[in-house]
């Protein structure tokens, strides 16, 4: 099978987004066998050994030199002209050069959900197909301070919707789309594996911002740094409240985070109230687990669907479980690699990418 992948990005020198993600996914379908193919809406579409890569359309330049030249004011209706104009034009292109794409594969760009699917459908006879990963875009789940603002996603012109999670395809299909798959999260265990490094940092949390998660930072942060003195606690990204006697280090590159990982005695996972409230979880658990990490985290209802707690991860619930649990993990080595080393065989069996790639191939096949 040959697909089209159209990403907002795959440039992971930008944080924070689901970069990351794609780019396993994509070696994922690489890895089945399938041809990928990539152009993005931002950013350098460039090629790899796993899929080749298409530049895209220099929209943005367009509509302002038009509008420079011609004396237009900008607006969003004119913008979106171009948009869908110069994006179908590429496709074109790429359509004319590889002749035998089988689906087209959307992911972070629900701008090109309602410019793109029935025409390359209509034109083309293949499907599109949107993957939602980022429950924000729900209005419910969004961390906004107005998310009655917020429209629900239209992804009715996609021939099938795939979601993270399960909880998002309800309210897809509440919407009226009928093909909606849930394909969760994963992790591929070539780019996310153990590496054997010294041990430094004894509890490591990285992420991006506080929002939404503030208590559980102080809960499972802030106070247990200032009890366990003698500990290193080290938090890695963009973050404003006070963390205690915890170090701070901006983010860093995926590279120089697996290190990071690697070289911390325990890795918290710290979910926000928006995934607990949905029962949801996110790529980083995985990616911590394909690493061999001994996980600590904050409570949610999905655990136990993909992990065992305490034999593949442990979960705390308050300050003094947080405390209690550090000082038991600090003081054996042999619980703290028997977890990781479970964790990481959980995700060999059932949740690497190339498993998520077979999945979604299949729904390929059921939305021709």
């Amino acid at each position: 099978m040959k697909l089209l992948a159209i990403c907002s990005s795959i440039d992971l020198s930008i944080p924070g987004g689901g970069v990351p993600v794609y780019w396993q996914l994509l070696k994922g379908f690489h890895d089945t066998g399938a041809e990928v193919i990539v152009v993005t809406v931002r950013g350098k579409s460039f090629s790899s050994p796993w899929w080749r890569a298409y530049e895209r359309p220099s929209i943005e330049n367009k509509a302002f030199d038009f509008a420079l030249t011609n004396g237009v004011t900008l607006n969003k209706k004119f913008v979106g002209y171009f948009y869908g104009r110069d994006w179908k034009r590429k496709l074109d292109q790429i359509f004319s050069a590889e002749k035998d794409i089988d689906g087209v594969f959307l992911l972070g760009t629900p701008h090109l959900a309602k410019a793109v699917p029935s025409w390359v459908r209509k034109k083309y006879r293949v499907p599109t197909v949107y993957y939602e990963t980022d429950i924000q875009n729900l209005p419910k789940y969004s961390l906004d301070h107005h998310p009655e603002k917020h429209k629900f996603p239209d992804y009715s012109e996609c021939d099938a919707v795939v979601c993270s999670f399960e909880k998002t395809s309800q309210e897809f299909r509440e919407k009226g789309i009928q093909k909606v798959w849930t394909v969760p999260f994963g992790a591929d265990p070539a780019i996310f594996s153990p590496i054997n490094v010294e041990q430094d940092t004894d509890v490591l949390f990285s992420g991006y911002g506080e929002l939404d998660r503030e208590e559980w930072m102080r809960i499972m942060i802030a106070t247990p740094s200032q009890t366990l003195r003698n500990a290193r606690f080290l938090v890695e990204g963009f973050f404003n409240m006070k963390l205690g006697n915890a170090e701070r280090i901006r983010s860093v590159s995926l590279d120089k985070y697996i290190q990071l990982c690697c070289s911390s005695k325990i890795n918290l996972n710290i979910l926000r109230q928006q995934f607990i409230t949905a029962g949801v979880l996110n790529s980083r658990i995985f990616e911590l687990a394909s690493l061999e990490s001994c996980i600590v985290s904050n409570p949610c209802s999905s655990f136990e669907e993909f992990f065992e707690p305490k034999k593949e991860l442990v979960i705390v619930n308050d300050e003094r479980e947080a405390i209690d649990t550090y000082r038991w993990l600090l003081s054996s080595k042999e619980d703290r690699d028997r977890i990781g080393k479970a964790a990481r065989q959980r995700i060999l069996r059932e949740h690497t990418y190339l498993h998520r790639a077979h999945q979604l191939l299949d729904i390929f096949k059921c939305a021709r």
